[in-house]
């Protein structure tokens, strides 16, 4: 309505007095009313008006068609023609686009949105695989899936075991030879991937036998390295189907990798023996890390120190008393310092000596610590004390500290205070803080967890005792310790580590890979004052055991550089990379492995009974191979296979829309022109 008085009011102000300025009486009203319909349109254009429109469109339902590409498939084919099935499943999806919207998938380790037949793929996960598909698909009028199996899975979960936020029907097809054959096979082997060299570790074997009653099997591991067999164990088939269980204690006494393999003897008359056997490898490290804990009496805070540190199996703890302290430190990586030095025991020839064998040094400070002795023997805090008491102080994080990745969850404001020296506090160069003091409710920037790395080694400090009640708490709170025991061994994990002095580092996240997971490499290269830089390029050389050799380059990464270079066969490998900075050559070499899988060939027998009871969860059903066209009536039967009517709603603004500002122009040419033609301009 504003708009509308708005046009009336410019319209009469401007034609009041012209009436008789214009050859007649229509052409007086006909020009006014153009410019009030000018006006008030403007002015409501003005108030941003929206045009809602909706728009109705019929969605045909999406029928999808999933093929089993694993290796496992071959075996089906045996008594199928792959190139005839191949055939017919494209002639099946082509009846099917002429009423139905189809997409076609493969899967084995993972999800492929192409329909593949080449049956390559290293293992079967069914469960993630369909799980991942129904959550891409989940906006869609999905009528039906399709699955195209054997019914053989071998990683993930059963099908039939999880619940899958599906509406639609499932549909199988059954793959291969549901009869079962006489096998013997290793059905899975379980073991540690890294062990330290004397530690003991378990190798647990679980073998079946189909269709051998009668038979005397014998399970056996042999251990490559040594040349014998480490265990062995003979047993007699009672049953059309058993299964059985064998573990074994095996002691890491040689350093490197070691080969085993698992085998069972082969059964009168079994055809398939490929899964007979199963290799494993564990890398057996001798780089266990000693650490020293070293204290001026006993201490709750010791036994909570000694707790935390042991819960990584590359610790080795040995706690002493200052009276007690051992004369040779050369073979300890770490020692912890508990109210040391102190009046009693100034232990200076302990830290001259570990400055000496640059080894790294931990100090607790509390009551006992001679403080005075304390700041003459690190550079890494200044305690200034008031007097001889202590005050308590809560922790801070620092979210700036970089020396290692800290949880930004951690609740430390939560944990009790520790009891800290009385004083002042100031950290000195080279000093990164992971926590500062609360004294009371007020926030300070007095350092309480800190460390420092200099020429001599690193150095930590904990200025204050009590962590023994932060660990009590934190069991007090979640059941667990994993709060506090997280900055313990986080903080002993940096110390420990030796300063890697070399200017070009490349790694590895591990050295014995599958020949279906990508290599990895990362290359670091340092200048002369140790900072990060990626400015000459960087080579990489891979030799494999018949000499043959493949040359690569790394890509640059921020500072650093990196490699993938995809997946390997089976063999044994060493690598040198090199590059040239400042005129100076420098490279790095080493060693790996990969593993041939064959996690496809241990069961063959086609399950038939999964494929029609995942059917029947979902209101489908299963038919066999030749029988695949009948599966497009059984969809076109199933009344929840239908297509649906989506609305779109769609708000536009009236401004957007042009045929309106060219209606106001032929308006204003049109009063414009009569105007200049009867001398009004």
């Amino acid at each position: 309505m504003l708009c509308l008085l708005a046009g009336l009011v410019y319209t009469f102000l401007l034609y009041r007095k012209k009436q008789t300025a214009f050859p007649s009486i229509r052409v007086y009203y006909a020009l006014a009313a153009i410019r009030f319909l000018i006006v008030s349109i403007l002015c409501f254009l003005l108030l941003s008006p929206l045009f809602r429109y909706i728009q109705n469109k019929t969605e045909k339902p999406l029928i999808v068609f999933v093929q089993d590409n694993s290796a496992s498939q071959k075996f089906a084919f045996r008594k199928l023609d792959s190139i005839a099935y191949k055939n017919q499943v494209n002639e099946f999806i082509q009846d099917l686009e002429q009423d139905y919207k189809v997409k076609t998938y493969s899967l084995g380790s993972d999800i492929h949105d192409t329909l593949r037949f080449n049956y390559t793929e290293k293992s079967t996960d069914l469960s993630t695989n369909l799980e991942m598909l129904m959550t891409t698909l989940e906006n869609e009028n999905v009528g039906s899936i399709i699955l195209s199996s054997d019914g053989i899975y071998n990683k993930g979960y059963s099908p039939l075991s999880l619940q899958y936020p599906f509406k639609g029907a499932i549909y199988t097809i059954g793959l291969g030879d549901s009869t079962l054959q006489k096998d013997a096979l290793i059905t899975r082997v379980f073991s540690n991937k890294l062990v330290y060299l004397g530690d003991q570790f378990a190798i647990r074997s679980d073998m079946a036998a189909y269709s051998c009653k009668g038979s005397t099997l014998t399970m056996s591991i042999f251990h490559h390295n040594s040349n014998r067999v480490v265990a062995s164990q003979t047993m007699t088939v009672n049953e059309e189907r058993m299964t059985r269980t064998m573990e074994t204690i095996v002691d890491a006494k040689i350093a490197g990798i070691q080969h085993y393999t698992i085998s069972i003897s082969k059964a009168d008359g079994e055809q398939n023996i490929i899964n007979n056997s199963q290799d494993i490898y564990v890398e057996v490290q001798d780089s266990k890390e000693n650490v020293l804990l070293l204290a001026n009496s006993p201490h709750p805070d010791i036994f909570a120190l000694k707790e935390a540190l042991s819960k990584n199996k590359n610790y080795k703890v040995d706690v002493k008393s200052a009276l007690n302290a051992p004369n040779n430190l050369s073979e300890y990586n770490l020692i912890v310092l508990h109210n040391l030095p102190s009046a009693a025991f100034n232990a200076g020839n302990i830290i001259e000596m570990a400055h000496r064998n640059g080894i790294s040094i931990w100090y607790f400070t509390g009551s006992q610590t001679a403080i005075p002795l304390f700041n003459k023997s690190q550079t890494c805090l200044l305690i200034s004390p008031r007097g001889l008491s202590s005050t308590d102080a809560q922790a801070i994080l620092n979210k700036d500290f970089s020396y290692f990745t800290i949880n930004p969850a951690s609740q430390l404001n939560s944990l009790p205070p520790l009891s800290v020296p009385f004083g002042d506090f100031t950290a000195g160069a080279g000093t990164q803080i992971l926590m500062t003091q609360k004294v009371g409710s007020v926030p300070t920037s007095y350092p309480l967890w800190m460390m420092q790395q200099n020429s001599q080694g690193k150095t930590g400090v904990t200025a204050g005792e009590g962590i023994w009640r932060w660990r009590m708490y934190d069991y007090t709170q979640h059941q667990n310790y994993n709060l506090v025991d997280e900055y313990i061994l986080k903080t002993a994990q940096y110390l420990s580590v030796k300063n890697d002095k070399r200017q070009f580092r490349v790694s590895l996240p591990k050295s014995v890979f599958t020949d279906s997971e990508p290599i990895h490499f990362d290359a670091e290269l340092y200048n002369e004052n140790y900072e990060l830089i990626n400015t000459p390029d960087v080579t990489l050389n891979i030799s494999d055991s018949t000499g043959r050799k493949s040359n690569y380059n790394f890509n640059r990464s921020n500072n650093s550089y990196s490699l993938n270079i995809g997946s390997l066969s089976e063999g044994k490998y060493s690598y040198t990379a090199s590059t040239v900075f400042n005129g100076r050559s420098h490279s790095a070499s080493g060693n790996f492995r990969v593993i041939s899988l064959n996690i496809e060939e241990v069961n063959t027998t086609a399950d038939f009974g999964m494929l029609n009871q995942l059917a029947k969860m979902y209101g489908g059903e299963f038919v066999f191979a030749n029988q695949i066209n009948t599966l497009k009536e059984k969809i076109k039967n199933n009344p929840n296979v239908k297509s649906v009517i989506r609305s779109d709603e769609t708000t536009r603004p009236l401004i957007d829309i042009k045929w309106i500002f060219a209606f106001l122009i032929m308006l204003l040419s049109i009063e414009w022109f009569v105007r200049k033609r009867t001398g009004n301009y």
